[in-house]
């Protein structure tokens, strides 16, 4: 059973959300449990980072520089270059992209690593200072978009905080109380665990797009599509831009270029039935869980082509 979870995971995590669609009332009811859930998944994705990988990064902490400048910055930028010119100035679709390429990575990014093959302990290094620099980083963004109003970065930080020093110091301490050894020999355990984890996660971050999907079936398709166009979009530009790199530090740089942190920006601007803006945030969180399913295939070819 353990084995066949990990090996079916990332459709497991596509269905956890479509549940979540299908029965709004257990999203709502689970939302209060997001943030505990998020916390446990990014803890137990700690503790499958091997330390002398991590080490090995902030050694020669370069690529993981260069990728921090390149999600934060020039990932927005380019973005917002490639849609100010067809879309109008206040369309919720321009605004939605530039937050969503303004997002930092997402914390979990190791999760997605172990998924697909990427480098586990560059995303790492590169996810902390990404989320930490959010509540001042984000809001300017929105400010800029003319969605402020939409931003809470005293909510944001707050999480931010919880989810970073809560989950280092899980991690931390089942490390002291258990021992590097033992973890490695569970890991399928650990692995099994992250995966159900996610997809407990899946079904509150849908809470409200149940209802949104029900009223507005063609808009939210519409936004759904954006959504997914836009992160497959943003991770082959990722890779194309470090396809000189390694082979795991260039699919990294894909998967982060478009896996961005959606469930902080939803808490950020509030529930998603709300606005246009929310419906397209959450559909790219949607997007989040479908999204390995599609590109697995991909990542592995790549891998396969690069090793020979």
């Amino acid at each position: 059973m353990s084995a066949a979870i990990r090996r079916h995971g990332m459709l497991l995590i596509a269905a956890g959300a479509l549940g979540g669609i299908a029965v709004p009332d257990l999203a709502a009811a689970t939302r209060p449990l997001l943030l505990w859930i998020s916390l446990a998944v990014m803890a137990l994705a700690l503790l499958r980072v091997e330390p002398a990988a991590l080490g090995g990064v902030l050694r020669h902490p370069r690529m993981a520089v260069v990728l921090l400048l390149w999600v934060t910055f020039g990932v927005p930028l380019l973005v917002w270059a490639a849609l100010a010119p067809l879309l109008p100035a206040d369309s919720p679709y321009l605004a939605a992209a530039v937050l969503i390429a303004a997002t930092p990575s997402v914390m979990s990014a190791a999760v997605f690593a172990i998924l697909l093959g990427a480098d586990a302990a560059l995303l790492t290094v590169v996810a902390i200072p990404s989320n930490a620099f959010a509540p001042a980083w984000l809001p300017l963004v929105a400010g800029l978009m003319g969605v402020s109003a939409q931003v809470d970065p005293r909510a944001m930080a707050l999480r931010l905080a919880l989810l970073v020093f809560g989950s280092f110091g899980a991690a931390a301490l089942a490390i002291r109380l258990v021992g590097r050894p033992t973890l490695r020999a569970r890991a399928p355990a650990i692995d099994t665990w992250i995966v159900l984890l996610v997809v407990a996660s899946a079904v509150p971050c849908m809470d409200g797009v149940g209802a949104a999907l029900a009223q507005r079936p063609l808009d939210f398709a519409a936004m759904l599509g954006f959504a997914l166009g836009l992160n497959l979009a943003l991770q082959a530009l990722g890779y194309a831009v470090f396809a000189a790199a390694p082979v795991a530090a260039a699919l990294s740089a894909g998967l982060v270029t478009g896996t961005r942190n959606m469930v902080l920006l939803l808490a950020a601007i509030g529930a998603p039935g709300g606005s246009d803006l929310g419906l397209i945030v959450a559909a790219a969180q949607l997007s989040l869980f479908v999204m390995p399913v599609m590109v697995a295939p991909v990542y592995r070819a790549l891998r396969a082509r690069r090793a020979t």
